[in-house]
């Protein structure tokens, strides 16, 4: 019932990461290079996060078929 919980504790986390990389990456693409000049290193940190989440959701995904295997057993 844990490990279960921890699947989805994880998966929200994903999310959360995926929805926030995706909002600094629309705030970054709306700056103009006149009011704050922005560098490539900004773009692939929100780039870096996006992905970061797209590897806890696999992460949550991994958990919740090992504990379907383990329930089969």
């Amino acid at each position: 019932m844990r490990t279960t919980i921890l699947a989805y504790v994880i998966a929200i986390v994903g999310f959360a990461m995926i929805v926030a990389g995706a909002w600094g990456l629309s705030v970054l693409l709306e700056t103009t290079d006149e009011i704050v000049p922005v560098s490539l290193t900004d773009y692939a940190i929100e780039i870096e996060m996006m992905a970061g989440g797209l590897g806890m959701v696999g992460l949550a995904q991994a958990l919740g078929l090992l504990l379907e295997i383990n329930a089969k057993r």
